[in-house]
């Protein structure tokens, strides 16, 4: 009577059914716990960021390979429209000028002098015409080099400060060579690139607020305008912002957090 009682009682250990009554345990004692660290990245917004840049901003330089005579304004000084930030040395371009004005009232009276003597039939309209034609040559070039004469002086194109100096005074710059960097000072731009379906909301007029890493401060301001296309690859949109408020403190190349008052 022993041995089928005891062949009874090893075959219910081992049966399917007792494997499948401690499977649960073994399964809810492997589950990992959730990573907090995950879930809380996953709810955080998204932030983005912009980089303030000047609204204009312009590289002076000069078809005309003569010394610099004159750079009253250095690196971070202020200027204003109409003031001259770079003079060359152009006494050469001034004797030239000279020297075409002389070569051209000379034509003008040889031209003089053949029409009287057309007039009474000692040369031919041939002597005429071609006094004509050499009078117009030397009216071109002592027009031209007038023209140069005139770029000798360079005046600022905006109200705004000096960036950057490509030379020094008395050197002599390659033609269209970097000479100066100017930045407006009065109107800053912010360059941002949002995520594109942000544009369900986003509109010109927009306001936001930018935290520059620079200062620690929040310069507000309010987007202008959109790129034209999105990038289908990132499916982002290039977004510009206009900076308003006290912008003494704030330069061009700071950068920040945005943040979008009107933000879904």
């Amino acid at each position: 009577m022993r041995g089928p009682f005891l062949a009874l009682s090893l075959l219910l250990a081992f049966s399917p059914a007792a494997a499948q009554t401690s499977a649960p345990a073994d399964t809810a004692g492997s589950q990992a716990p959730a990573d907090p660290v995950v879930s809380s990245a996953a709810s955080a917004p998204e932030l983005t960021r912009g980089i303030v840049r000047a609204r204009d901003e312009a590289w002076l330089s000069s078809d005309l390979s003569l010394p610099i005579d004159q750079l009253p304004f250095k690196e971070g000084d202020h200027f204003r429209k109409g003031q001259v930030v770079i003079s060359f040395d152009c006494a050469t371009l001034q004797a030239q000028l000279k020297a075409a004005a002389a070569k051209l009232q000379g034509e003008a009276i040889t031209l003089k002098n053949n029409r009287q003597l057309k007039q009474h039939n000692a040369i031919g309209q041939y002597e005429v015409d071609l006094a004509e034609a050499k009078v117009n040559v030397a009216q071109a070039e002592h027009d031209a080099i007038a023209v140069s004469l005139d770029r000798c002086d360079i005046p600022a194109p905006f109200d705004g400060q000096v960036g950057q100096m490509g030379v020094h005074l008395h050197e002599t710059p390659d033609r269209n060579a970097r000479i100066m960097q100017l930045l407006s000072s009065s109107d800053l731009e912010v360059d941002m690139i949002l995520p594109s379906s942000w544009l369900r909301w986003l509109k010109p007029g927009t306001p936001f607020s930018l935290t520059l890493d620079e200062l620690g401060e929040t310069a507000n301001g309010e987007v202008i305008r959109m790129a034209a296309a999105v990038d289908a690859v990132s499916q982002t949109v290039k977004v510009v912002g206009r900076l308003t408020g006290d912008l003494s403190r704030i330069r061009p190349g700071m950068s920040g957090v945005t943040a979008f008052k009107d933000q879904p």
